[in-house]
């Protein structure tokens, strides 16, 4: 017999109803959406999203905003379009509490069974609403599915390009290391500060391919050329993907991507994610991609981005950087998302530290992150 799976519409917690489904549904099953009247837009969201069967949908929904205010009238709204002749399996996480205390009593006169889907601890519990609470009859399940990280944005309805193959690494992960190494251990020079420092000042990001030799000599579109970029890619032992040529790739490697890759094989080693990539961008929407995110994996349904940072060059940058992890994370990712910042600054008085914790995101420095502390944090 199949059944009618029904999930109560929560516009700022979407997981709940997303794992109920992937973990309950059947082909044949129905769908019923019980939404108030601001949440409608989401049941159609949630019907592509799910790629749905429009024949096998059904909707209640309040007509007005005070309606889901009144309990009496969301009960009687809801019976009077349920079937006697159908078998429920509710979900209860979802909407607010008085939501569910009214879609619970509703449904108690139907052939139902309840069910809370707990996204922190991956669970579902299967309860029992009878007089006795001494038979210790719930039957806590484990969520099996486990959520990519395109997943995740999609159902918190962003426009993404995760899952594409533009997001791995251009160099090896031992290169990596080696790089790594040179930064941390202070074996650059101050000249191949400055060539860097050049370089992603007036030409990260800028073209698809970069003549060295013109970069050395005059720099390009007026812009001041960096003397010592031989000398500098000598010194990394970098050597170009096309001869006396940088793409705008090996530009963004050099000039820092090289410690979002350093973080990425760290992370994927020691957290040993679901899934992980790198710079992945997002937007809301029809707006074009404008929000880059460094290093973003997934584990046991949640989401995590670290934002990469070499060095930081003032409190007002460092500022700026956590308001724009904080909004990514408000406006966009949910605040379910964990954001951290990591960094291979000296934070010596942890002043950075606390104004990251102020806005509720987690940051390490050089310190955190060559002993180990930083992956630690993360749960490795």
């Amino acid at each position: 017999m199949a059944n009618t799976i029904v999930n109560i519409i929560d516009r700022e917690d979407p997981l709940p109803l997303y794992l109920f489904f992937r973990e309950m549904y059947h082909e044949g099953d129905r769908m019923l959406f019980v939404a108030g009247k601001y949440e409608a837009d989401r049941i159609d969201f949630f019907v592509r999203l799910l790629r749905l069967p429009e024949d096998k949908v059904d909707r209640i929904v309040l007509t007005h905003k005070s309606d889901e205010y009144s309990y009496e009238l969301i009960c009687r709204t809801i019976i009077g379009m349920l079937n006697r002749d159908a078998h429920y399996v509710v979900n209860l996480a979802g909407g607010s509490r008085y939501m569910a205390l009214a879609v619970q009593r509703s449904f108690a006169r139907f052939n139902s069974d309840f069910y809370y889907t707990k996204t922190r601890e991956n669970l579902i519990v299967n309860t029992i609403f009878d007089d006795s609470i001494y038979d210790d009859d719930d039957i806590v399940t484990p969520i099996r599915h486990r959520m990519s990280i395109r997943e995740l944005l999609n159902v918190n309805g962003l426009v993404n390009d995760a899952g594409s193959d533009t997001h791995s690494p251009i160099r090896s992960e031992e290169y990596t290391r080696f790089f790594y190494s040179l930064f941390v251990e202070n074996r650059l020079s101050p000249a191949d500060h400055e060539a860097i420092t050049l370089l992603r000042q007036h030409y990260r990001g800028r073209r698809k391919w970069l003549d060295i030799k013109a970069l050395e000599t005059e720099g390009l579109s007026n812009r001041p050329p960096v003397r010592n970029l031989s000398e500098l890619l000598s010194h990394l032992r970098f050597v170009p993907q096309k001869s006396n040529q940088l793409t705008k790739e090996e530009v963004e490697y050099i000039t820092g991507g090289w410690f979002e890759e350093y973080t990425y094989h760290r992370v994927r080693h020691q957290v040993k994610p679901d899934d992980i990539t790198i710079g992945v961008h997002i937007s809301r929407g029809s707006t074009a991609h404008n929000n880059e995110l460094d290093v973003v994996y997934a584990k046991n349904n949640h989401l995590y981005v670290i934002e990469c940072k070499t060095g930081v060059d003032s409190n007002r940058m460092f500022n700026e950087i956590v308001y724009k992890v904080c909004a990514l994370r408000e406006v966009l990712l949910g605040t379910t998302c964990k954001s951290y910042i990591f960094s291979l600054i000296h934070d010596t008085d942890g002043h950075l530290e606390q104004v990251a914790r102020l806005m509720g995101v987690r940051f390490y420095d050089y310190h955190d992150i060559v002993k180990g502390k930083a992956l630690k944090g993360l749960g490795a």
